[in-house]
């Protein structure tokens, strides 16, 4: 479902899924896909999610998780901030660090980043990174955090999020405009890394670790979330917004535009509306196998697994 949308997105040159060899042959629809390379990975480790095999046609990546789906405009909506600020992290997904009180440094779920109105990094499930701090990570970064990544199965996004604002002067990470950033469809899985019961106590191990590694406690600072001016597009820390008048667009881009222009003479639900309509165009494959939760495909097909929901 997820890699069918993707190579749908007219942006899109190339999807590369990261398979572990360990997990047997992947589905032969996968190969019938023109867009689609599959890599085949020995080493089953979250890091690998970061190590380039095949060479990419692109400079801009756009790392996800395989049960994220937005639609494609979104996807430009984060790839053109992008283009405009290629040294940064551009993410869909806010989060933040809290300071504890004899210093340490915790995760933040996304409750208490939107609370506080604050963010500091931005989860890879869904954002542009540029190629090279791919390979920077699995080549260069400090050791003992793609060691703590291997160990524990998690923290891999706080690890490459931390690591581009340690290559930034600690910058945070720039986000996608808010409607965007809503925009996500989160395809049901009955097993996530997030469920387990010692999850968050090891992301806080992870913060805190990895800011002294990296030498970004002194530098890190949470930053805005969300512009209360301009809530629907104004989201993240401050960024080049616009190309130099000498650069001919793409029809894309222009056409992107377009969209928002339209966008900002509505009243917000209209928006709302219009944006709703884009992930209707976007999950209808999601929804008939039953991969939308609480929905009655989504019943018919777990019922008989005994999933219950997370």
């Amino acid at each position: 479902v997820s890699v069918d949308h993707h190579s749908s997105c007219p942006g899109v040159a190339q999807i590369q899924v990261v398979w572990c060899d360990e997990q047997g042959e992947p589905p032969q629809e996968l190969e019938e896909n023109d867009k689609v390379v599959v890599e085949h990975h020995s080493v089953n480790s979250l890091n690998e999610r970061f190590h380039i095999l095949e060479p990419t046609p692109t400079l801009g990546i756009l790392s996800m998780d395989d049960d994220v789906l937005r639609p494609c405009e979104a996807i430009d909506s984060g790839f053109f901030k992008w283009t405009l600020n290629p040294t940064r992290l551009v993410g869909f997904d806010a989060r933040s660090h809290s300071i504890e009180g004899d210093g340490h440094w915790s995760y933040a779920y996304l409750s208490t980043t939107e609370k506080a109105n604050l963010y500091s990094l931005t989860l890879p499930r869904y954002a542009f990174v540029h190629r090279d701090y791919l390979n920077w990570y699995i080549k260069e970064m400090p050791a003992p955090i793609r060691e703590t990544v291997s160990r524990d199965v998690n923290c891999e996004d706080i690890a490459l999020s931390f690591y581009v604002s340690s290559l930034t002067d600690g910058q945070p990470p720039l986000l996608a405009d808010y409607w965007a950033v809503k925009s996500m469809l989160k395809l049901y899985s009955p097993k996530r890394i997030s469920g387990e019961k010692n999850h968050k106590a090891l992301r806080d191990s992870c913060v805190d670790s990895f800011s002294d590694m990296l030498d970004l406690k002194d530098k890190l600072r949470p930053v805005t979330f969300m512009n209360e001016e301009h809530q629907f597009f104004d989201c993240g820390a401050t960024a080049i917004t616009e190309f130099p008048s000498n650069i001919r667009m793409s029809d894309r881009y222009v056409a992107h535009t377009k969209m928002l222009k339209r966008w900002e003479k509505k009243s917000p639900q209209d928006m709302v509306k219009d944006v709703q309509k884009l992930l209707g165009s976007t999950a209808p494959k999601a929804f008939v196998n039953g991969l939308i939760q609480d929905t009655p495909p989504w019943k018919e097909r777990w019922k008989a697994t005994g999933s219950k929901s997370p």
